[in-house]
Parts: C-alpha cells; sequence; structure tokens
C-alpha cells in the first residue's frame, strides 16, 4: 500500500512539472506573438495540454504573462545584485557581461519577450520597474564608488548599465541575424568569441584595459592572454613635444 504522503509528494510533482511546461510553452508563445496576438490555445498546444486542462493550472493569459515577466525582472535584478562590493571593477563588471550574455544564449525567447513587451509601450512591466529600480540602487552607488575613487573612467552609472543590457541583449533579440552573419545557422554560438569581445568593449568604455585569464582567450586575433587577469585604468597623460634643434648658423 502506498503511502499518503508518497502519493502526495508525486502528485505535487507531476503538478510543478506540468506548471514548468507551460511557463516554457507560453515564453515561446508569448516571445513569437506578444501578449496580444497570443492564445491560450497556442499555449496550450505547445504545452502538450487541451485547452480546458490549461486553464486549469492558470488563472487566465494576462496573469501568466505578468508572472513570466515578474520572473524575467527577478532573474535580471539578481545579476546585478550578484555584484561583489570586494571585488576589482573588472572581475565584477567582467561576470555581470558574463552572466548576462550567458542567459540571452540560454534563454533567448525569455529576452525577445521582454523586448516585445517594452515595444508594445510596457503596459504590464511598467508597474514593477518602480521597484525594480529601487533594488538596484546598490549596484548604482558601487559604480560610482568605483568612479569617485579613480578605479574606472567617469560615467553616468545608469547609463553604463544601460549600455551593458542593450549589447548583450542584441545577441538574444537578433539571434538569427548574429547566428547567419557569425555562419552559426545550426548549433551554439561561439560564445567564448562574443563574451571576450564584448567584455573588452565594456571595459574599456569605462577606461580598462583587460586581458582575461588564458582559459577564456578568444580565438584567433584575441591578444595573447597573461596568466591571470589583469586590468588597468587607462589615464589622460600629458605629452610634452620634443625640443627643436637649432642648427649653428655658418657664414
Amino acid at each position: 500500500m502506498s503511502h499518503p504522503n508518497k502519493v502526495v509528494s508525486q502528485a505535487a510533482l507531476r503538478r510543478l512539472k506540468l506548471l514548468e511546461q507551460v511557463r516554457r510553452a507560453a515564453i515561446e508563445e508569448f516571445a513569437q506573438y506578444g501578449l496580444r496576438g497570443a492564445s491560450t490555445q497556442g499555449i496550450a498546444q505547445r504545452a502538450g495540454l487541451s485547452k480546458p486542462s490549461l486553464h486549469y493550472y492558470i488563472e487566465s493569459k494576462e496573469a501568466l504573462y505578468e508572472e513570466v515577466l515578474r520572473a524575467t525582472t527577478r532573474q535580471w535584478g539578481q545579476l546585478i545584485d550578484q555584484t561583489d562590493a570586494t571585488m576589482e571593477p573588472a572581475q565584477a563588471i567582467a561576470r555581470l557581461v558574463r552572466q548576462k550574455l550567458e542567459f540571452a544564449f540560454d534563454n533567448p525567447a525569455v529576452s525577445r519577450l521582454f523586448t516585445k513587451e517594452v515595444m508594445d509601450g510596457a503596459t504590464y512591466i511598467r508597474e514593477y520597474w518602480a521597484e525594480w529600480a529601487q533594488g538596484r540602487v546598490k549596484a548604482l552607488e558601487l559604480i560610482q564608488s568605483w568612479v569617485d575613487r579613480g578605479l574606472i573612467a567617469p560615467v553616468d552609472p545608469l547609463i553604463f548599465l544601460f549600455h551593458i543590457w542593450a549589447v548583450t541583449q542584441h545577441y538574444a533579440d537578433y539571434e538569427s541575424q548574429v547566428r547567419y552573419m557569425m555562419q552559426r545557422e545550426d548549433g551554439s554560438l561561439d560564445r567564448a568569441r562574443i563574451t571576450h569581445e564584448v567584455t573588452r568593449l565594456v571595459l574599456r568604455g569605462c577606461g580598462i584595459e583587460w586581458q582575461p585569464p588564458a582559459e577564456a582567450k578568444a580565438p584567433a586575433a584575441a591578444p595573447a592572454a597573461a596568466p591571470r587577469s589583469r586590468a588597468t585604468v587607462r589615464k589622460p597623460t600629458a605629452t610634452t613635444a620634443p625640443a627643436r634643434k637649432t642648427r649653428k648658423a655658418t657664414g
């Protein structure tokens, strides 16, 4: 005879598995069609359920859409919140870039869903922005502290984060173009190459010359890597023109 707790546990696991199927199906449907174009019938088909069965697991299409958006903003917020104040700026920024790119590589549909929502006017996500922004104040203060201590070149912390988001988001929103141009229409993208170049671009933007560890070195054209990560802040230097030599007058 089965133990009641074991039966309940198995039923709970089945439900969690189905809810995850529904969530993934919803992400694909919303990413392709947006909220207005998506249908519960389409979500049900992607999840392998009948439409009546789907409504057993969700309150409404709109509620499911909002939940997916909330989960996405929470995940992105966690990436920023993990920025370690004890790390050198180059290491902390490089890690944020790498993690955000990994999210774009692994979850392109989620990233595109968010972009589509913003382009449609951010009707549903707007109410979460104030809370999300408030939670990122510490990250902005940390970046400003790096500027104040001369560890990075002067940047606007908020705009700096916008730039990181824009560049990393490109590899999800424009995945088809990236694959075509990089001749990787099948299989995985060259993550190491992309991560190397984006990281170097972002760090140069805040005045840091950076060499990655040898194992993270980009192929081919990448410069030789030092045994460990190093970074230096470029500072403007005054240059003095060499003294002009005067010829002795002859005559």
